[in-house]
């Protein structure tokens, strides 16, 4: 009878490491996922305010004394330039995300400083969009690959 019991600790123990092991290796791809996603998100979301500066170009105006005047078009296109490289960059990291973390932070990065000087402009959405940007950053400066290539 206890040799049955050390026989079920036994099997126990080895599946509770098993166990461990295979969540070691599941949790890069979910950190993979979630980086990816929040790439994606902010790269339509960085489209989405260019396609709204091109939109309502004659009623959105910065506040006095704001030294980096373009017009609003010009905004428009550069947030649309931004979120198309964002987009890109995201679906890389999807793909390839070991070899990807450059590109993604050095994009992010960009998008940081196009939505700083959309600041004056709406700054509710500029705040928000670079809180996102620092959350993807910091998730991909972060995550461990070296479980995901063993």
């Amino acid at each position: 009878m206890s040799d049955l019991f050390a026989e079920i600790g036994a099997s126990m123990t080895m599946n509770s490491q098993d166990t461990e092991g295979a969540t070691a290796q599941v949790s890069p791809s979910g950190a993979t996922f979630a980086v990816g996603a929040l790439l994606l998100t902010s790269a339509i979301l960085t489209f989405l305010v260019g396609v709204f500066a091109l939109i309502t170009h004659e009623l959105v105006a910065s506040g006095p004394g704001y030294q980096y005047t373009f017009q609003m078009t010009g905004w428009g296109w550069v947030n649309i330039l931004t979120g198309l490289v964002l987009a890109v960059v995201a679906l890389v990291v999807f793909l390839n995300p070991v070899q990807a973390r450059v590109a993604a932070i050095a994009a992010t990065c960009l998008a940081i400083a196009v939505s700083f000087l959309w600041l004056p402009y709406y700054p509710p959405g500029a705040i928000v969009l670079i809180a996102l940007d620092i959350v993807v950053i910091w998730g991909v400066a972060t995550w461990n690959t070296s479980r995901e290539t063993a």
